[in-house]
């Protein structure tokens, strides 16, 4: 495609150069630049692209998006945004994908994952090629990708846009992320139906305040699918930001709207629950009658997330028989309270909860399910939102019989500061620095305290070989994740590997004992 083709809808353009000029691919990474590409010079957090225009020039391209003119003898294209202006190219060059499927986007701060996961065995049950893009992997056609973003940046974005079309996918539900949505990742696509599921403190290192945090989100509703005649938003009506989401900035005719709660009487809500540990059994009131589900997802906040995916398949017209189907057949999602049982009578838990209100989501789940008593591992993560921290410290300790302060993925920073700024949350809860000499008396069901144990590893070996049968132990923080950051470098570390090694050890232990 010719540089004038791609750019000839392009507002507020100033071309430095020759645009008669082939252009063979699109790149924000400069080690990425092949032969004849465009060079998109973004700012990152911590990069500007202009600096690496020289680089980009070496390695071949053809030609410049920028903000500013460089000094530069290939051709350059001057813009007021280069992000925006960058998603809209990389759709066109790949010949707007999204136009030819229908994509649905999730977000809000918890239960994404989940629900893509539910809206793609939905699809699935209905007799759709599927696609997914989130945080555990990108998937389609058989295939999966593991996942740098939650949401790619925009060339990435539509390239994989443009496979799944390739692989004849007619449907794909993605985890639309805050950053992608201020970063512009996602313009250029199309949304025929969006979920939002929740708002709870994270992020804020990157939005700085609430409010900023809403406003990035909330234009996937107001941007995208509220221009599209057929568009559907499912809100969680449960959640104070959903409802400032639709009274105060959702007010167009076109979009039909869905709510779900488990309280108000709105679209989608429960009219039956049973949750127990084999999972949820339920009967939801919808637009189009009841809806029978069985799922071994477990409790209160799954079930958010099943009515959230139930309300994509009503906004698509989709057959109640393969929604209760699509519901019933997913087993598992990983590092999403992902249950590992032990020979011992115990069992472990891991799961994703990164925030201050996922962690008391998942704590209240286990509770009424734990006989024994509740342990919780949990740290987090580095040069990330440093006020959640002793929110989450005091919840953790609030809702564990016992809790062990770990480390998560401490990046740049220290561990041992992140661990301080946890406990500074803590109140009415002994800290237990002996652990060994404490060890019998931590057996009781009365005993309450926690304990710092740096080391990750350490932290799944002791809270494994402390517990007893019915307890529960709550690994949280990584979920799915297979790797630790520390400093610059990652480092190989599955909870639920580990958690299963040391499960065996013990077992070990126990026989040479």
């Amino acid at each position: 495609m010719k540089l004038s083709e791609l750019i000839k809808n392009l507002p507020s353009k100033r071309i430095v150069g020759n645009p008669e000029i082939p252009i063979e691919g699109i790149a924000y990474d400069s080690r990425q630049v092949g032969k004849d590409f465009l060079f998109a010079a973004i700012k990152g957090v911590h990069l500007d692209g202009a600096h690496f225009i020289h680089d980009a020039v070496k390695h071949g391209a053809a030609a410049i998006l920028a903000e500013k003119a460089a000094d530069t003898n290939i051709t350059q294209v001057v813009v007021p945004d280069a992000r925006e202006a960058m998603a809209k190219l990389s759709s066109l060059f790949y010949e707007e994908p999204s136009q030819k499927m229908t994509l649905i986007g999730v977000t809000g701060t918890n239960g994404k994952t989940t629900i893509t996961y539910l809206v793609e065995s939905i699809f699935r049950a209905a007799g759709f090629h599927a696609g997914v893009v989130g945080t555990i992997n990108y998937r389609y056609a058989d295939k999966i990708f593991n996942a740098p973003h939650t949401t790619p940046e925009a060339p990435d974005l539509q390239r994989v846009f443009k496979e799944m079309v390739d692989n004849n996918v007619t449907c794909c539900v993605m985890e639309v992320s805050s950053h992608s949505l201020a970063q512009k990742r996602v313009d250029g696509s199309r949304f025929i139906g969006s979920v939002f599921t929740n708002l709870t403190q994270d992020h804020l290192d990157y939005h700085k305040t609430m409010d900023e945090y809403f406003e990035s989100k909330s234009r996937l509703f107001t941007d995208f699918v509220a221009k599209e005649e057929s568009g559907f938003s499912v809100i969680n009506m449960d959640d104070p930001w959903g409802k400032k989401l639709l009274h105060c900035k959702f007010q167009i005719a076109n979009c039909k709207f869905i709510g779900y709660s488990l309280k108000q009487d709105t679209e989608i809500q429960p009219a039956k629950t049973l949750f127990s540990e084999k999972g949820i059994e339920a009967i939801l009131n919808t637009p189009s009658g009841s809806v029978k589900i069985s799922s071994p997802l477990l409790g209160e906040y799954n079930l958010q997330n099943i009515m959230a995916a139930v309300g994509v398949g009503i906004g698509l017209g989709l057959d109640k028989q393969a929604i209760e189907q699509g519901i019933t057949n997913l087993k598992r999602v990983p590092g999403r309270l992902e249950r590992i049982i032990s020979d011992d009578g115990f069992q472990a838990v891991v799961d994703y909860a990164h925030t201050g209100d996922a962690l008391e989501r998942a704590l209240n789940t286990l509770r009424p399910l734990t006989k024994g008593r509740l342990i919780t591992i949990f740290g987090c993560g580095g040069d990330r939102d440093r006020g959640k921290r002793p929110i989450m410290g005091e919840i953790a300790t609030r809702l564990s019989n016992f809790t062990i302060i770990t480390s998560d993925n401490p990046r740049s920073e220290d561990s041992m500061e992140i661990i301080k700024e946890i406990e500074s949350g803590i109140k009415d809860c002994p800290r237990i620095s002996d652990l060994k000499s404490e060890i019998r008396n931590l057996k009781s069901e009365i005993a309450k305290g926690y304990t710092v144990i740096p080391d990750r590893l350490e932290a799944i070996k002791t809270a494994v070989n402390m517990a007893a049968p019915q307890d529960i132990i709550l690994v949280a923080g990584k979920g799915h994740e297979d790797y630790q950051i520390i400093g610059s470098k990652k480092f190989p570390f599955d909870d639920t590997k580990e958690i299963r090694k040391a499960m065996e050890q013990r077992d070990i232990l126990k026989v040479a004992g």
